[in-house]
């Protein structure tokens, strides 16, 4: 069983909660994917919610104007007599009504209903409050071409994801969002979404919508029966799965729309025949995750205290499963102290990011070696030129340290660092952003043991010597 500390990513928590939502079905990927929205300014008449309910506001302001009894009020309102004593009676008990005899300024006035000082601030503060035109800016799901609660900060450039390889969720309709597409109904719910309880909208006067393609970041939850056959696609907004935007992806064809189809797996790479039978299969592995995740969630953040001294990890053999790789690749990069190396047969920029050559640089300037290399035919098309050009600037800037090696021909997936081995299926450096849309579910081995590591760490350098383009 796994005896280190795991860290869980977002993919990770996302399978762990979600890998059983589909009876019959196996969660196969987790793919990054945009949802289309339009960044919207609306018109509105609008006014902010008065703390006086409006029958006693009423009641009040027809008091203010010299009608002094509960029968003149209600004749003037068209309400029933009682109601109105029932509102009466709850503004003598606020103090905002009193009864009174007629003063001298008050000639021919009859006994009646008259306001306490607090009662005519209390009306004048009601009447304050009026409608007003306001600028409301909002986020529109041209998916299913309604108002959202988005965040706006947390859209991103259609572009950007583009070139990042996210998958691209379908539009309602095309074209511009219409003055009639947005109700103030819908943006009063918006806003009680959003916990702005005080503001009510009462008329949309037009909208305008930025010309810049916007999108939202979301997950898409890939799943297949055993003949990868029947394959459904789960949709997370804001880490919960929605139902209507599932719905209007199968109304648009569903996975099949997107180009998205499941592949058996690929053979897993075998260990030696010692170390294969000491490997804890992956539904333990699997199980055990899940209850350490259950329990992170659910933990208090402890209390803090001094660093506690990092204590060495015990020697483990494992599978590893394809929602877990990204969290060790994570983890080389951030905790590796003496070396790493990755073999990977293709680079995508959606793996070679502003976050990824951070904390690899990190790393290097912590004194780690590093050795990457790549590399799977003469005309490689699967690889993106950019994020080549990243790695080998970085890789000049520290020669000592850091080496990036194009090679001729591999099938070689691997990843080493410190004392951790890992042989596996899964692309290390072109797991996202992949055109074909074709998933597996991948499967590797970690293995943590300072010898093993060691003779592999010698091999898969001399592979790179030798296979050097």
């Amino acid at each position: 069983m796994p005896t280190s500390s795991p860290a869980f990513g977002d993919d990770s928590l996302l399978a762990l909660r979600f890998h059983n939502t589909r009876p019959g079905l196996e969660l196969i990927q987790i793919a990054d994917a945009a949802l289309p929205v339009a960044r919207i300014t609306a018109e509105v008449l609008a006014q902010d919610s008065k703390d006086l309910p409006l029958m006693e506001e009423f009641v009040l302001r027809l008091v203010e104007h010299n009608v002094s009894s509960a029968r003149g009020i209600a004749g003037l309102l068209g309400l029933p007599e009682n109601m109105v004593e029932r509102t009466v009676a709850v503004l003598f008990g606020s103090d905002d009504l009193k009864w009174a005899r007629p003063t001298a300024a008050d000639v021919g006035r009859a006994p009646g209903l008259r306001l306490t000082d607090k009662g005519h601030l209390t009306a004048q503060r009601a009447a304050a409050i009026a409608p007003v035109r306001v600028n409301q800016p909002l986020v529109y799901d041209q998916m299913l071409w309604k108002v959202a609660p988005y965040d706006r900060r947390t859209t991103i450039p259609r572009g950007q994801a583009e070139e990042n390889g996210l998958l691209m969720l379908p539009v309602a309709q095309s074209g511009p969002v219409n003055d009639g597409d947005i109700t103030a109904a819908e943006i009063t719910t918006l806003l009680r979404e959003n916990g702005n309880n005080k503001r009510e909208v009462l008329q949309v006067k037009g909208i305008s919508q930025a010309p810049a393609r916007r999108v939202l970041p979301v997950k898409l939850l890939v799943y297949a029966d055993a003949e990868r056959t029947d394959v459904e696609v789960g949709i997370v907004v804001d880490g919960e799965l929605s139902q209507a935007h599932e719905l209007a992806l199968i109304g648009h064809g569903g996975a099949k729309a997107l180009g998205i189809t499941v592949a058996p797996p690929p053979e897993r790479p075998l260990l030696d025949p010692d170390l294969e039978k000491a490997r804890v299969p992956l539904h333990e592995v699997t199980q055990q995750r899940a209850e350490q995740a259950a329990f992170q969630l659910g933990a208090h953040a402890p209390t803090p205290g001094p660093p506690a001294v990092q204590q060495p990890q015990a020697d483990e053999i494992r599978a590893i499963g394809v929602f877990e790789h990204p969290d060790v690749l994570d983890d080389a990069l951030t905790n590796a102290r003496r070396r790493i190396l990755i073999i990977s047969p293709w680079i995508k920029n959606a793996i070679i990011t502003t976050d990824f050559l951070s904390k690899l640089e990190r790393r290097v300037k912590q004194g780690v070696k590093v050795d990457i290399a790549y590399g799977y035919e003469e005309n490689d098309t699967k690889t993106d030129p950019a994020s080549v050009r990243k790695l080998t600037n970085l890789a000049d800037r520290y020669r000592d340290k850091l080496s990036f090696t194009r090679l001729k021909s591999t099938h070689a997936k691997v990843l080493v660092y410190d004392d951790v081995w890992v042989t596996t299926s899964f692309n290390w450096l072109s797991f996202k952003g992949d055109p074909e849309r074709t998933y597996r579910m991948e499967e590797g081995s970690l293995v943590r043991n300072r010898q093993i590591a060691d003779t592999q760490y010698a091999r898969y350098l001399e592979l790179i010597a030798d296979q050097r383009r």
